[in-house]
């Protein structure tokens, strides 16, 4: 009997990995680079031609890389193009345009954060992240978590 139940355990620990997991390997792949895609959304996305992207949201995904030692390939487009290049899990991120109210519901979303805008209020704001990359989206959420009082 010690035997069945030793077996069974083995069993079960070697169908065990861990979680979360991701079903595209997006935290994988992001240590070759890190693709961000960005559309025109200003004072939180500013995309000038000849210079790299700027604003809130470029600086806290900066940080994000940069604690992490990831290279930052950004992806400037249309927002359409830009979320439909996430569903097929071509991005990692895409920044710029995205309130509580996004229409778009199928992709994940990063926990909310704030942010000045021009008229020094605060926004509510949030990245768009691929669906289903799950330990990819809790490393996000904890650096937004564990960056929200510095930058607020």
């Amino acid at each position: 009997m010690i035997r069945v139940w030793l077996c069974l355990v083995v069993v079960l620990l070697a169908g065990c990995s861990p979680y979360p997991r991701d079903t595209h390997d997006s935290s994988a792949r992001a240590r070759d680079a890190m693709r961000v895609g960005v559309s025109h959304d200003p004072p939180f996305v500013v995309v000038e031609l000849g210079r790299p992207p700027h604003g809130s949201e470029i600086a806290r995904i900066e940080a994000f890389a940069d604690a992490r030692g990831l290279r930052i390939e950004w992806v400037v487009d249309g927002h359409e193009r830009l979320m439909q290049a996430l569903v097929e899990h071509r991005l990692h991120i895409v920044a710029g345009g995205h309130g509580v109210d996004s229409p778009w519901t199928d992709v994940s979303w990063s926990r909310p954060f704030h942010v000045r805008d021009a008229r020094d209020h605060i926004a509510e704001r949030r990245l768009a992240l691929p669906p289903g990359e799950n330990a990819w989206q809790l490393d996000v959420d904890r650096h937004l978590h564990a960056t929200r009082r510095e930058r607020e």
